[in-house]
């Protein structure tokens, strides 16, 4: 069994923190040496034509990466012969991702994993942008990359399995725990137990003070000699589940 889940991963915003973050380095560069002016002019992402598309291609070879890595922990659509786990689409500035999952995934994890493949995506074009110009500086962001890729996974934890419908009842009740039956005589028992279970309740007593047989209003009750008995009433699927009442027998 599987579930599709949706991921909104804001393209502007991602621009423009690519932007930011080569400019503050490129603010950095200038303050620890004049003489990289022209440096640090080039290693800013800015608003020019080329540099637009530079991103954009990497924004979009990126994507297409955390893709790849994505699929390893998605479930095949039953509705193809075809691994269609995996879906995008662009929408008033949005890169809109469907993945189908299984349905252990936890959906609590769904935002923070996409926060994560954006920043994924971020800091891949970073480390992209920064390979011809400053390898030690795509380096560390390859480091970056990794620790992403590491929390994405875990966005993957699954939650436990759920338990089947238990058809039985979970729980019995009776209207007295005392009941007071003239030998004879019968008595009809009713007890309650879980709407649309199935009956499976059984009684068991610890003497034969009393006959008992079931019928559908309950456990028909018939005295037979004076005295005491506990009658419980039992899941037969789970003895745990039960209740006792203490018939008196009168003469």
């Amino acid at each position: 069994m599987s579930q599709t889940i949706t991921l909104i991963l804001v393209k502007s915003l991602i621009i423009e923190s690519v932007k930011n973050e080569t400019f503050f380095r490129g603010l950095v560069e200038k303050a620890a040496d004049q003489k990289a002016l022209t440096v640090a002019y080039h290693e800013q992402a800015g608003n020019e034509t080329y540099q637009e598309r530079l991103l954009l291609r990497g924004l979009y070879t990126n994507l297409s990466n955390l893709k790849t890595h994505l699929s390893d922990y998605l479930s095949i659509s039953d509705q193809s012969s075809d691994d269609n786990n995996i879906d995008s689409k662009e929408e008033e500035g949005n890169i809109i991702l469907y993945l189908t999952v299984s349905d252990y995934f936890n959906k609590g994890y769904a935002d923070p994993l996409a926060k994560l493949c954006s920043k994924y995506i971020e800091e891949a074009m970073l480390m992209d942008w920064w390979k011809p110009v400053n390898e030690k500086q795509s380096d560390l962001y390859a480091q970056f990359v990794e620790r992403d890729l590491t929390a994405i996974k875990r966005c993957f934890n699954k939650k436990p399995p759920c338990y089947p419908k238990y058809p039985y009842t979970r729980h019995i009740s009776i209207m007295a725990s005392v009941l007071n039956v003239k030998v004879g005589h019968a008595y009809t028992l009713t007890y309650t137990i879980d709407n649309g279970a199935e009956d499976d309740i059984l009684a068991r007593l610890n003497n034969h003070n009393i006959k008992t047989g079931k019928s559908k209003e309950g456990f028909i009750v018939k005295g037979q000699h004076p005295g005491s008995t506990l009658l419980t009433l039992f899941s037969k699927h789970d003895e745990d589940i039960s209740v006792t009442v203490l018939i008196h027998i009168q003469p």
